[in-house]
């Protein structure tokens, strides 16, 4: 099934789906198994003891598909979603979402009038907003992100934020996935935080996706991310199941001599009579060209050298003295399983160098996005 989102609202200016309309059989895509994010859901929410789910779904559901994703979570009666900007709440609202949405950038007081519209939960860090404001809304307490919030450590002004709408605190873990000692730390602070509210607030919340395991407390929500979407959190904690799979068909078949060259500058020869299988998929689709020479990808199965240069529109890839059985039309897997093969995104991230949420948020607009439902 392939999905298709327009918005067009000055507040969004990006498909709420990257997909195409048109499903062009030379060009690459990206499935997601619907399946598989409910079950990393679940398997988060247990390691949580139970909390209420708040899945993260910004930055498009992590580059899947904000809109479907949150259909299909929904099933699970979370208590609702987090973004992090207005113009992704409102997408989610204009796309029938009713369920509470938690904008995570500090709201500007000339923004209110917009969450108060499309009844947004608001996060204030600002004292002088506080005042003008007479909805829920959250408090992120800083206990050493030192990215937004208002730190555990001046109780003052921790203080101005215990009225009556004040729904609900949180913090961020900044280290739970490899550096589980920072976690009891982390927490130490946030208690300490609370007690300048006087009042324990509705909701509190602090577990990420590596948090919800480092975590002993109960707490009333839990905020997955990665692991939602089938990114490994930490190594030594239950590992997702895989959520995105990344094909490309071979667009292309050639059989060259020792020698010949592959790709921009000439940086990769042949070193024996090879065939090369050209795939559609580039740098403008989210593979870097910081992994040439590094990756693999998987043909019928079998994992085959990424070769030469990768260009804005193909990769090119090695298949030695295997090439029988590989036509043009077949496809390959960038990310993902084929037969008893696997690369996770967490490899092909380490192959360009960053993490899986990054890899996830690359893969560009020219990939239609499928969907297998739950």
């Amino acid at each position: 099934m392939v999905l298709a989102f327009a918005y067009s609202r000055r507040y969004n200016t990006r498909p709420s789906v990257n997909v195409s309309t048109t499903q062009s059989k030379n060009r690459a895509w990206v499935a997601i198994d619907l399946a598989n994010l409910l079950a990393n859901a679940r398997s988060v929410q247990a390691a949580a003891h139970g909390a209420a789910l708040l899945p993260v779904v910004k930055a498009d559901a992590y580059g899947l598909g904000a809109i479907p994703v949150a259909r299909a979570l929904d099933a699970l009666d979370p208590w609702g979603f987090a973004v992090a900007t207005v113009g992704e709440a409102i997408g989610l609202r204009d796309a029938g979402v009713d369920r509470a949405i938690l904008v995570f950038t500090p709201a500007f007081a000339d923004m209110l009038e917009l969450y108060r519209e499309y009844h947004l939960t608001a996060v204030l860090d600002d004292p002088a907003v506080v005042g003008s404001w007479n909805q829920p809304f959250h408090l992120e307490i800083d206990t050493g992100m030192g990215r937004c919030g208002v730190r555990w450590d001046v109780p003052e002004v921790i203080a101005a934020f215990a009225t009556p709408h004040l729904e609900g605190a949180f913090t961020h873990f900044y280290a739970a996935d490899e550096g589980p000692e920072t976690v009891s730390i982390q927490w130490s602070r946030f208690a300490s935080g609370l007690e300048a509210l006087g009042n324990r607030p509705r909701l509190l919340h602090a577990g990420n996706s590596a948090g919800a395991w480092r975590l002993q407390e109960r707490l009333d929500l839990v905020r997955p991310g990665i692991f939602l979407y089938g990114g490994q959190h930490a190594p030594d904690l239950t590992p997702p199941q895989p959520v995105a799979t990344v094909r490309a068909p071979v667009v292309s078949l050639r059989r060259l001599p020792a020698g010949a060259t592959v790709s921009y500058g000439g940086t990769w020869r042949a070193p024996r009579e090879t065939t090369v299988a050209t795939l559609g998929i580039g740098y403008a689709d989210g593979v870097p060209r910081l992994v040439a020479g590094r990756a693999q990808v998987l043909v019928n199965g079998v994992r085959r050298p990424l070769v030469g240069r990768v260009t804005m529109d193909f990769i090119m890839v090695d298949l030695e003295e295997d090439a029988e059985g590989v036509s043009v039309g077949d496809i390959a897997t960038v990310v993902g399983r084929d037969g008893d093969g696997e690369i996770t995104i967490d490899e092909f991230a380490e192959w360009a160098e960053t993490i899986a949420y990054e890899a996830l948020t690359r893969f560009g607009a020219r990939l239609r996005r499928e969907y297998v439902d739950a």
